[in-house]
């Protein structure tokens, strides 16, 4: 698994290239990945695939508006879920840096890579700013990136989880890690 996360993260900047070759019509074990509806969640803007169904909440304890986008699996014995997930966090509940240092004591099957590099390659970002990169707490991958507005006073944390059994082909992960990056390329806060 860390053998894939270094290869991802040295070929990060190829993905990019390649990304116009991506087939935007390619399943994924019943999940077509690639980022076309655009959604807003308060301020935040950015695109999903078509096929996710959205369900807003509020989080029990701090009283933050979640957002979730879900594509559930078809195929019983290998499986693709994606969830990908809006929190809105205001400075008043907790600062920016709580947030990241929570996050990769919890979100986490393992310690995550913080991604800097990742941030030249994206059409939006803030100051500060995190993105994350790791097992999720039971099977598959998880990105989380963190962007903090200043004006706002909120950070708005983007949580996409690839859930999956059994693992993929290195092919199909690098082309489901270039429809992650183009979720995370659609954002800006306006």
């Amino acid at each position: 698994m860390m053998k894939k996360i270094l290869l991802l993260i040295l070929l990060f900047p190829i993905f990019l290239l390649e990304a116009e070759k991506i087939n935007l019509n390619k399943s994924y074990r019943g999940i077509r990945f690639y980022p076309i509806r655009e959604e807003k969640v308060e301020s935040l803007v950015f695109y999903v695939p078509k096929m996710t169904e959205r369900s807003d909440t509020i989080q029990e304890q701090f009283k933050y508006p979640i957002s979730f986008f879900r594509a559930d699996c078809k195929e019983v014995s290998e499986c693709f879920s994606l969830l990908i997930d809006v929190s809105i966090i205001e400075d008043s509940i907790k600062s920016f840096d709580e947030i990241v240092s929570d996050s990769k004591e919890k979100d986490f099957r393992l310690t995550p890579l913080s991604l800097p590099q990742w941030k030249k390659y994206l059409r939006y970002t803030t100051e500060p700013m995190e993105i994350l990169y790791g097992p999720g707490e039971i099977i598959g991958s998880k990105v989380i990136a963190f962007y903090y507005h200043k004006k706002y006073q909120k950070t708005y944390r983007l949580t996409i989880n690839m859930i999956y059994t059994p693992n993929f082909p290195e092919k199909d992960w690098d082309e489901i890690t270039n429809h992650a990056i183009a979720i995370l390329n659609s954002v800006t806060i306006r």
